[in-house]
């Protein structure tokens, strides 16, 4: 595949402004997606692109198929990957620049990365494939080529140019958060949440962590990026992150922890709790206990009331969670209380979660 094109430099980078056909597109080109069969296990295999969504890529492909004279001028980032893949060759018909007009090569059936097109990618290939509007496979579509950039930019890409215009995924958006944070510095991953959502970052990786378990309270019950409900996951991704804001934030003692003891008496609290309503874990749909009111009460509970107490004694341990706990469990820690239907289902919202809290600190 020849293509003529405009070669220029930014920040350091090669780029290619060029132009190909919508049958060059779908032959060559390729999207990254989260795969739930790698889940959590594997970040650094996972995709960093959102599941389509099949109204946005239906309506693209309706668009195109159906209009006389389809007009589409938004262009595709892509990503030539030439550390991975080899070299694409670009013969300048001008001396040398940093700007220069010339002629790429890209061998046929070699791949380039989609890092913004997806939808309109998947429309394109819809209309010429399924509805049979062959004659779209000559439209243009002007592109931009990354030459080589790690994935690590790649992703830091995706997610600027889509969480910027609100149109990313919240869960993928935190995996992809979690994903660069072994890469980037502090400040450049508060650039990336805003400043008054520090505690994401810490959070996001906390979860993750805790998500990828086999066992405990918590396996299998946090919901992977984009997974259609299944099994007994019962939380997302970002009611879990945000949840922990109170156990990351610095007021409370139990921040000073180093991520793993953190992580070990988070899932020791959640122990005591389950041992204490054991059906709730069982059944973890028809209960609140798990779900977001749940999840934000204790967590407050956890950081400002019960890790402090256990922490005095030195023994976060189950069993000293549920001697803490024990004074309140008559009214607000047994089975009915927290069934689906049950009087926790009322404490709703921020202050309905703060609330519940501070009834049951009350009785402890």
């Amino acid at each position: 595949m020849k293509l003529p094109a405009l070669r220029f430099v930014q920040s350091g980078k090669i780029l290619y402004l060029a132009k190909m056909t919508a049958r060059q597109i779908l032959n060559q080109c390729v999207t990254q997606e989260w795969d739930p069969d790698i889940g959590w296990a594997n970040l650094d295999a996972q995709g960093y692109q959102r599941q389509p969504e099949t109204k946005h890529w239906q309506a693209i492909a309706h668009f195109l198929a159906n209009s006389p004279n389809p007009f589409m001028p938004t262009g595709a980032l892509l990503s030539a990957r030439i550390s991975e893949q080899g070299i694409i060759e670009f013969s300048p018909l001008q001396g040398p620049g940093d700007t220069q007009f010339g002629e790429l090569n890209i061998p046929d059936g070699r791949p380039l990365f989609i890092i913004d097109y997806q939808h309109r990618w998947r429309g394109l290939k819809h209309a010429v494939e399924e509805t049979g509007a062959v004659h779209l496979q000559d439209f243009s579509v002007p592109v931009i080529i990354i030459e080589d950039v790690s994935r690590y930019e790649e992703m830091l890409q995706f997610y600027v140019i889509n969480s910027k215009q609100k149109r990313i995924d919240t869960d993928l958006g935190l995996a992809l958060l979690q994903t660069l944070a072994p890469q980037a510095d502090e400040d450049e991953l508060v650039n990336l949440v805003g400043p008054g959502n520090r505690f994401r970052i810490r959070a996001t990786r906390l979860t993750f962590n805790l998500a990828s378990r086999p066992s405990g309270p918590w396996a299998g019950r946090i919901a992977q990026p984009h997974d259609v409900p299944k099994g007994d996951t019962v939380i997302k991704v970002k009611s879990f992150v945000d949840s922990l804001q109170p156990v990351v934030s610095r007021r409370n003692p139990c921040s000073r922890l180093d991520d793993d003891s953190l992580l070990g008496t988070l899932v020791d609290f959640w122990e005591g709790i389950k041992q204490m309503i054991p059906a709730a874990f069982v059944r973890p749909k028809d209960y609140q206990i798990q779900r977001t009111v749940g999840v934000y009460a204790f967590h407050i509970l956890f950081a400002r009331h019960v890790y402090p107490r256990c922490s005095v004694i030195r023994d976060t341990s189950p069993t000293a969670v549920q001697n803490v706990l024990q004074p309140a469990a008559a009214k607000y820690i047994h089975d009915s209380f927290w069934s689906t239907k049950g009087p926790a289902r009322i404490y709703v919202g921020s202050s309905g979660y703060r609330e519940l809290a501070k009834l049951i600190a009350a009785e402890i």
